[in-house]
């Protein structure tokens, strides 16, 4: 299975020329005297399928050509080959896979062909020092630029939530808190819509105040959803499922683009104004993805090289966790342990790289006034005791059932939405669903609140000053019921909106929850203990020192929370640590975080991520999970009597094109011939199809002209001097395997190499051909029975509320894109 390529022990360089042949490479302007001596030409393309210059027939023989048989010194043949090197690609279509080897070894002869180009010395030096540097310009540009995003996303959203209120007399753009920065009592800056037009009774200013906050949640959710509908329809959601699929070598155009990129921008402002239970932390994963995949293209190094871009991907991913919870070490680990498909070592030091950048412009720019990066850190004055550590385990228990409960229920009306009349009035739903969660929210001034402030509140631990609301003595037992079904709603409110057609993301929500569990059940525990100071579970507490802290029960929930629904162990607690700042909380954010994902792996080792990923029927193979297949290559195989083979040197023009017409194949076995099938190599279908059309439209070749695949030992007479040659874009060496192999070692195969294909062959002759589609399509239907028959404890109506759907990727569009929107 050894990948070679032809001529690659050959010490005699394949691009040599003579004087004469580069005075001949010219463009047409310069072609009137080659033409008048007889000389034939046809276009040349690029890696690319660009047309960028001709290219004579008649040239020297290089290592390459002595593969073709000839007595003389010279021969007319197609140069495009000899000229682009062994192997070329057209452009990626869109929802297909990348050629990580092709990529890979292209990046390589890129970095060699500069070291010999360049000069030696100092100019040399700085050649290959500029070079290396576009990677790092990249970069710096992605975390400055999110530290940006960041800021204005913060402070506009924090705005528009306080102007569903009321606004600043001082100010109209500022918000509540800027507005009533120096009052430390009442703040008569601050003007309520009830007050703006003189309502004095109760009842009409609850009223009042009620109409305004549901009429701005309506209209600022409205606009975000006609934004996202109308004019980006990949802006919705959170984005970090897409991104893992790209990542793992998937292609999808337009998702990391700059209409993306603004209207997510500007929605995720919008949904998280109107009320609905989700946030704009995720969200920041995709813009900062966006920003790299737009400041990428910049370079030629990188925007035509996909291998490199993803690298810079991968890093760029770690300013979005950056900012979202001024976390930059676990924005790396994020990059790390979430994002990244091929993470080499030097990914790690750019990810740390970016998100310092990032980290670094949002603590300029101080967006909060108060040196913070986000509004909710916190710092804790007190420790904890071993006795606490029983408790903290019930929180990873509690939720890790919950998070697993809400992925559960959040897939299933996913699930319902694509395959319902729903997908047709996606705008229609959130504007429904806006007024459902703003009425219901009203009512509870923990869901009224914005989750970010509501956060910030349950972490912070009392003092002996505050007798109001969280701290209150008195009505702790409300206090408990509240926050309970507050956890409860946000539940249900978080599963609807998380598939709506608004670009936000669900850690705020997830978090939100988990500290409401969290401070409940730490206000719990310190009622026992005031109530039973002399237990002996609490022997440990001093009299005179506060010993229960619910604040960090509330931190400790939100970590729990937070694992359980996204799978995730280092990120969340490094996550939590730097919010804090108290090393000595790590070990229960540890122990509870570990408890929780281990409680949810029980129900199913996806995550929410990877749940959207398997819904949407993405081709993605973890490489976090082992597989243990049943069946050899033969089974799995597309055997090659089902199949559309080419021959090497048997084809036409015209049969070409038919070929395209009637197939929707997305690539071609080359074979020596139909009766033999001995494989010769494989032409993607992207490839065929440009080469093909160019050569119809030109003035060079007709229907009848021979087409050639091989690049074996053929003959190429005088009389064919117009042949099309197809051989620059024939993978001559693909991957193959012997039938009989074992099919976890082509699993491994597909997730190691990133290969998209292997052909299995028996002494050279093609067998059938295996795709990526086919071992994504057998790996989940082995997890679907693997957990059906490990977990026969769980409910029928519990486990069948995510159904696996296999629908091929590229004849789906999203459920609220403008070809499939009503309302």
């Amino acid at each position: 299975m050894r990948r070679t390529f032809h001529g690659e022990t050959s010490s005699t360089p394949t691009h040599t020329r003579t004087a004469d042949t580069r005075s001949t490479h010219t463009r047409t302007g310069t072609m009137h005297s080659e033409s008048e001596s007889g000389s034939e030409y046809v276009p040349r393309f690029d890696d690319y399928g660009d047309e960028h210059s001709v290219v004579p027939l008649r040239r020297m023989r290089s290592s390459q050509e002595a593969l073709i048989p000839n007595d003389e010194s010279d021969m007319d043949v197609i140069t495009g080959w000899l000229y682009n090197g062994p192997l070329q690609r057209a452009k990626y279509e869109d929802f297909s896979t990348i050629d990580w080897i092709y990529e890979s070894t292209k990046a390589r002869h890129y970095k060699n062909d500069l070291r010999v180009q360049t000069h030696v010395g100092i100019k040399g030096r700085l050649q290959l020092l500029a070079d290396s540097s576009k990677s790092w310009i990249v970069l710096l540009a992605v975390g400055v630029t999110m530290g940006l995003i960041a800021t204005c996303i913060s402070v506009s959203s924090q705005w528009l939530i306080d102007v569903k209120g009321g606004y600043c007399r001082t100010g109209f753009y500022l918000n509540r808190r800027f507005c009533c920065w120096n009052t430390d009592t009442v703040c008569v800056d601050w003007v309520t819509w009830s007050e703006l037009f003189r309502v004095h009774w109760h009842w009409l200013d609850w009223l009042l105040q009620f109409i305004v906050f549901v009429f701005d949640a309506i209209l600022f959710a409205g606009i975000s959803t006609f934004l996202v509908t109308e004019y980006a329809p990949y802006a919705a959601g959170q984005g970090i499922a897409e991104i893992k699929t790209i990542m793992s070598g998937f292609m999808m155009r337009q998702f990391l683009g700059v209409r993306t990129l603004g209207i997510k921008c500007v929605g995720v402002v919008l949904s998280v104004a109107s009320g609905l239970s989700l946030g704009k932390e995720g969200t920041m994963v995709h813009v900062a993805c966006c920003c790299g995949n737009i400041y990428s293209r910049v370079f030629r190094k990188i925007k035509h090289n996909e291998v490199k871009r993803r690298e810079l991907l991968s890093a760029a991913s770690a300013a979005g966790i950056s900012v979202a919870f001024g976390a930059p070490i676990a924005g790396v680990l994020f990059s790390l342990e979430q994002v990244s498909y091929y993470f080499p070592a030097k990914t790690m030091w750019r990810s740390l790289f970016c998100a310092t950048a990032a980290a670094v412009t949002l603590k300029l720019l101080n967006p909060f006034r108060n040196g913070k990066l986000v509004s909710f850190q916190v710092t804790y004055d007190r420790t904890w005791d071993l006795f606490e550590l029983w408790f903290f385990v019930a929180i990873g228990v509690i939720c890790g059932i919950i998070g697993m409960l809400q992925n559960r229920l959040t897939l299933y009306l996913m699930e319902y939405r694509q395959h319902s009349v729903l997908k047709n009035f996606a705008r229609g739903e959130v504007l429904v669903v806006a007024l459902a969660t703003a009425c219901i929210s009203y009512m509870s001034v923990y869901l009224r609140a914005d989750m970010v402030t509501l956060v910030s509140n349950l972490f912070t631990e009392c003092t002996g000053q505050e007798t109001d609301g969280l701290c209150s003595r008195g009505d702790r037992t409300g206090n408990v019921f509240s926050l309970l079904v507050t956890s409860v709603l946000r539940v249900l409110m978080t599963s609807v909106a998380c598939g709506l057609a608004v670009p936000a993301g669900m850690f705020t929500p997830s978090m939100a929850t988990g500290a409401s569990i969290g401070r409940a059940f730490g206000m719990v525990v310190q009622t026992l203990y005031e109530n039973h100071p002399t237990w002996r579970l609490f022997g440990a507490c001093r009299p005179d020192v506060p010993c229960i802290t619910p604040g960090v029960y509330a931190l400790v929930g939100a970590a729990s929370m937070l694992a359980s629904t996204t799978r995730m162990t280092v990120t969340v607690v490094v996550i939590m640590f730097e919010l804090t700042d108290a090393l000595i909380y790590v070990l229960p954010i540890m122990l509870a975080v570990t408890v929780s994902k281990s409680v949810a792996d029980a129900f199913g080792k996806d995550g929410y991520f990877e749940s959207i990923i398997h819904l949407n029927g993405y081709p993605f193979l973890s490489m976090d999970q082992e597989y243990v297949l049943h069946g050899t290559s033969d089974e799995l195989m597309v055997r090659v009597s089902e199949m559309t083979v080419v021959e090497a040197n048997g084809e036409t023009l015209e049969s070409v094109l038919k070929l395209l017409r009637e197939s929707s194949y997305s690539g071609f076995p080359v074979v020596k011939s139909k009766s033999s099938l001995v494989l010769v190599g494989y032409i993607s279908r992207s490839d065929m199809a440009m080469v093909a059309e160019r050569a119809r439209v030109s003035s060079v070749y007709s229907n009848a002209s021979p087409c050639c695949f091989s690049r074996g030992n053929i003959e190429l007479p005088m009389a064919h001097a117009q042949m099309l040659d197809f051989r620059p874009w024939v993978d001559a060496t693909p991957i193959t395997i012997s039938h009989g192999t074992d099919v976890n070692l082509v699993a491994e195969m597909f997730r190691e190499l990133g290969v998209r294909y292997v052909l299995v062959v028996h002494h050279g002759a093609l067998l059938g051909i295996i795709t990526k589609k086919d071992i994504v399509r057998t790996v989940r239907l082995h997890s679907r029975n693997q957990a059906r028959s490990e977990m026969p404890y769980v409910p029928v109506w519990l486990s069948s509320m995510v159904r696996q759907t296999h629908e091929p990727v590229q004849h789906r569009l999203p459920v609220f894109s403008s070809e499939s929107r009503g309302l």
